[in-house]
């Protein structure tokens, strides 16, 4: 066994090999090549529908793959300045190092204790890209290492124990040097120069290596028989029912099959589901793909997890992977539940379960109903109970012997003892315990043992390394040991026992015997070793479960396992068709089943060029276009009718009916009382303000502030009423996902009562909450919506809440497109569903404070340095104050900023603040509110032949982002001279108050002489002073690298000449 597992895992090492074709396209790649994103415009053909054969499917894929590597990577770029970077400490040629192809090293990283620099990443991971530097980079010209413009390195192992110490493959030789020394100016000391190399994180290749490795199966033998089925335009994929199965006369699925499935409270078209899957599964002769189409609220995970339970009771070895961690920790969850109800024994059969994956990226620690079933933690448990000296076995045979002869086993502790002393001189005086003492100090260790172990071995081990049987002595074994009192053990097994009943008679006490005839039948009906390690272990558990969950990309761990019988693609519509060729391979995979609705939102691809080849669509959406049967599943339980009627109509032909219980009166719920908070509302924001905000996305400051009052009037009756509401707020753009989480923080999440999500409409597939609002943001003369105008995206918004549906936008935008929104524009006018903002009074002024505001904000934009009335200081705006400011816009963050601004600008709270100016650093903090904190400094602001002392604001940003900020903007303040920043510290006070100063521009010294104090008038000004605003001007290092360069060149050029022979 173990000889064919060791040739499986060179074979599993030779597949991975080439995974390493993409990455030398990858590293084939120059600076321009990346940054180009037409690199291979014109080169990627679109991806058909049907193909010849299973070469040119497998083909057809690989140029759209390579172009999304390569939109990651460009996208990554764009990015830089913000990737973590992990320092080198040392590198070293690895021991398979071998130019010029094999450029292995192995790699110590620096142990970082504040990982806030990093980001989100602490740590580096197998397959991460990352590119080698000479220091961290903040733009592309800095991506230099040595003498190379650009070397990209994968991390091809991370050690488990210590995460620091990785092995990477380079795309080029790293030069370095192990000892350089260098001499001190003043002393003249020698002293070692520290290695300087960064390793920068781009992307993670895990994913997309693994889809290459699937496009490039093994020759000698790949399982392609699922994959052959779906190449051509052919109903029998679905498998319709096999001649040879209708000829035997046994009905496939029992009738008392049927009648458990009604047990559940499915309805017709979930049991047909189900059903049709269950006898598919039954089916040796043919290879089938049955489809399963669930529109949202449909109850398609509850359909999956009692599909996937059936499949465990009848023992079939069923892998069930979706797309992304959410929805597999979703459908897993599910299924355990309703496992859990009918375990015994310890929950005995929860081995057969095993969920596996990265637990950093499932985040598996906020998820302790999955504990029992996470394959890593499940190793750690059972780590313990194989252990050669303190494992189950061993403490089952010291318990054997002690309730067996304990007057022999406590003689030979007394000559443990006795060598003990005679061995060690220091334990003479160490008293001996008793006969007693020692029965009852090794008899509760034991018993205490294996109340944990044999617990540990019911749960997690697989039912076919553990027999119901064996469970059940362990159980009984375990009460029986919990009904021993000291003195019965420390009587002989030898001699007679006995004990007095209730009815007063007296009997023999057989327990201690029955306890270790069960001990020993337990010994010998588990024919694992006495010690297994974690690699084996994990082996074991992997090889023998029945239900297997884990990501389509995870499914790669599995092609070295035991044959799978049948696969579970949940949100199949969401997975590229390319990944799911990874699952579809496994060794011994006959049907799979594909549960998912086209009709929602297809995987994301970054690459436009690879997006219109199609690489994004799955092999449901294409089995679809192709005309394959798809069993409906038609009927909702999630929205009030007001809400499912539209999507219903537009994007599912009214085939999905409304359940009985969503169409009670009771579930219409009034959360407000004005007449547009009713079950289905389209709000119409008149005069919204469309902006671009961060990374080119669309923003809409006025619907923020609309979104904001609404979730307070929300949070207002949920106290009052002590009701518990759930809000979800979505967009479908990110510059106003993140707008939105900044104005509303996390003030709302402080009670359980209360809640509120805001994410993307992505972020949102597979959720639900009892109000949606959605923010359209669009708000334009044009008509142009953009990507709004996807109806698969659009679907999926209206379809997430369950009983109120708040649509905010402006509908001259929205009607002026030919899209689905002028229809839903129409259908709520037709419903008397459309409302104007202004109908609510709160609205119409949140409105007002908006648009004044937005005015207000423009004026500074135009003109950054600003005054206050009878300030005495001008206040010069930073470019990303400005911003920041935008997302505060009509609130009371943005009052406070604006009035200690105010005070700041009169001089007197510079005086409280005298003593932090005078300082050492430049810059100041001040606390907006818990989690905002204002940047600020005194600048020098050149104007006419003067400088002149302003106060310069830099950043309104949450406080966790101080420190990285501060980190940026003194790297700035270093390219000032020693007398700018003089000027910068200088303070002059005059009473009360600290008045700004001013020197003449061809003054070189901060001397009281040269200082023009008469700056400190009042700017009788409420607004924006007009005034021309002059930018300064940067230090010219360039001019003065140019002179020291020429004069270099001058003297090398003169020691060349004198050394010529002429």
């Amino acid at each position: 066994m173990q000889q064919l597992w060791v040739a499986k895992e060179n074979k599993k090492k030779e597949r991975i090999v080439k995974g390493s074709d993409l990455l030398d396209v990858v590293f084939s790649w120059s600076v321009l090549d990346v940054l180009n994103s037409n690199l291979y415009k014109g080169k990627v053909e679109k991806i058909p529908n049907t193909f010849p054969s299973t070469r040119e499917y497998l083909e057809s894929f690989v140029n759209p793959l390579i172009e999304e590597t390569h939109a990651a990577l460009l996208s990554s770029m764009e990015t830089l300045r913000r990737a973590p970077a992990f320092k080198f400490r040392e590198i070293k040629p690895a021991k398979d190092f071998k130019a010029p192809k094999n450029l292995y090293y192995e790699v110590t990283l620096e142990i970082v204790l504040d990982n806030t620099t990093n980001g989100a990443r602490k740590q580096l991971e197998v397959n991460d890209l990352i590119v080698v530097t000479d220091k961290r980079p903040i733009r592309i010209d800095d991506l230099r290492c040595s003498n190379e413009p650009y070397l990209l390195a994968l991390v091809c192992h991370v050690d488990e124990d210590f995460p620091h110490l990785i092995t990477i493959t380079a795309s080029k030789p790293i030069i370095y040097f192990e000892d350089v020394y260098t001499k001190t100016k003043k002393k003249g000391e020698v002293v070692r120069k520290h290695l300087s190399l960064y390793g920068v994180y781009l992307i993670n290749m895990m994913t997309n290596i693994r889809i290459w490795t699937a496009l490039h199966p093994n020759p000698e033998g790949g399982n392609l028989n699922l994959i052959s089925r779906v190449l051509q335009s052919n109903n029998e994929v679905d498998g319709g029912s096999c001649v040879a199965c209708k000829e035997n006369s046994e009905s496939v699925v029992s009738h008392h099959l049927a009648l458990m499935l009604r047990s559940f409270k499915l309805n017709l078209s979930q049991e047909e589901a189900i059903l049709h899957c269950l006898e598919a599964r039954s089916c040796y002769h043919c290879n089938t793909i049955k489809l399963i189409w669930g529109p949202p609220g449909t109850g398609k995970t509850k359909t999956t997890s009692v599909l996937l339970l059936n499949l465990l009771k009848m023992r079939c070895r069923t892998l069930t992977c979706a797309p992304t961690n959410i929805a597999i920790l979703e459908v897993c969850s599910r299924l355990v539940n309703l496992v859990s109800d009918s375990l015994r024994f310890y929950g005995y059969g929860l081995g057969d379960i095993v969920l596996f994956g990265n637990k950093e990226r499932m985040k598996i620690k906020e998820r302790e109903d999955l504990f029992d079933v996470f394959l890593d933690r499940r190793v750690e448990k059972l780590e313990n109970c194989f252990l050669a000296v303190t494992g189950w076995r061993a403490n089952v045979n010291l318990l054997i012997c002690l309730l067996s002869d304990p007057n022999e086993v406590y003689k030979q502790y007394l000559v443990n003892k006795e060598c003990q002393e005679k061995d060690n001189k220091y334990c003479v005086n160490e008293t001996r315990l008793s006969f007693a003492e020692f029965i009852q100090e090794r008899f509760n260790i034991l018993r205490n043992e294996l109340q944990n172990q044999f617990p540990t071995l019911c749960l997690h081990l697989p039912t076919a390394l553990l027999s119901f049987r064996v469970a059940e002595k362990m159980y009984q074994a375990n009460d029986l040991l919990r009904g021993f009192a000291i003195s019965d053990v420390m009587v002989s097994g030898k001699s007679c026992h006995g004990r007095l009943k209730e009815n007063g008679r007296f009997e023999i006490d057989t327990r201690k015997q029955d306890c270790v005839k069960m001990l020993t039948s337990i010994c010998e009906s588990i024919e694992l070793p006495d010690f297994l390690g974690k690699f084996t272990l994990k082996r074991l558990c992997l090889e023998h479960a029945y239900l297997l969950f884990c990501t389509a990309s995870s499914s790669a761990k599995l092609h070295m396992s035991s044959p799978i019988q049948l696969l579970v693609i949940d949100e199949a519509a969401q997975l590229k068709e390319c990944e799911s060729a990874i699952p579809l391979q496994l060794p011994g995979l006959q049907h799979a089943i594909l549960i998912g609705d086209e009709k929602q939102l297809p995987a994301m691809i970054q690459s436009k060029i690879a997006s219109e080849a199609d690489l994004g669509r799955s092999l449901f959406e294409r089995l679809v276009l192709l005309g394959h049967n798809k069993q409906l599943l038609n009927m909702q339980y999630r929205m009030h009718p007001s809400i499912s009627i539209f999507p219903n109509r537009e994007f599912y032909d009214m085939k999905i009916l409304d359940a009985p219980s969503v169409r009670l009166r009771s579930y219409e719920k009034k959360f407000l009382p004005e007449k547009m908070y009713g079950p289905y509302s389209f709000i119409n924001i008149a005069y919204g303000r469309e902006q671009f905000g961060e990374g080119y996305s669309s923003k809409n400051v006025v619907e923020v502030s609309v979104v904001a009052e609404i979730v307070s009037k929300l949070y207002s009756v949920s106290r009052k009423t002590g009701r518990s509401i759930s809000v979800g707020v979505i967009s479908p753009y990110k510059a106003q996902v993140f707008a939105i989480q900044e104005r509303i923080g996390e003030k709302y999440n402080t009670e359980g009562t209360f809640t509120v999500s805001v994410r993307s409409v992505d972020g949102f597939q597979g959720g639900e909450e009892d109000i949606i609002i959605i923010s359209t943001v669009r708000s334009n003369g044009k008509g142009a919506i953009g990507f709004l105008s996807n109806q698969q995206r659009t679907n999926v918004a209206l379809t997430r809440a369950r009983y109120c549906l708040w649509i905010l936008g402006n509908e001259a935008t929205l009607t002026n497109n030919k899209s689905v929104w002028r229809q839903l524009v129409d259908d709520a006018k037709a419903r008397n569903c459309f409302h104007d903002a202004e109908e609510d009074e709160s609205l119409a002024q949140c409105i007002e404070r908006s648009t004044t505001a937005l005015d207000d904000l423009n004026k500074l934009q135009n003109k950054k340095l600003i005054s206050f009335e009878n300030s005495i200081w001008k206040v010069w705006l930073s470019n990303e104050f400005l911003k920041s400011l935008e997302t505060f816009v009509d609130s009371e963050i943005n009052k406070r900023v604006m009035s200690f601004l105010e005070k700041l600008s009169n001089g007197k709270e510079l005086l409280q603040q005298e003593d932090e100016i005078e300082s050492e650093y430049l810059l100041r903090q001040e606390e907006i509110d818990d989690g905002l904190s204002l940047i600020w400094a005194i600048d020098i602001f050149k104007k006419n032949n003067h400088h002149i002392q302003v106060l310069k604001i830099w950043q309104v940003l949450p406080s966790s982002d101080v420190s990285r900020a501060t980190e940026h903007l003194e790297k700035h303040y270093k390219r000032y001279t020693k007398v700018k920043i003089k000027r910068c510290r200088y303070i002059c006070s005059q009473g009360d108050l600290v008045v700004p100063m001013r020197w003449p521009v061809d003054s070189n010294s901060c001397l009281k002489k040269d200082i023009v104090n008469d700056v400190s008038r009042s700017f009788a000004l409420l607004s924006v002073v007009e005034e021309e605003t002059v930018t300064p001007e940067p230090i010219k290092k360039q001019v003065k690298l140019k002179k020291v360069w020429k004069i270099r060149r001058k003297v090398q050029l003169s020691t060349s000449n004198s050394k010529d022979p002429k």
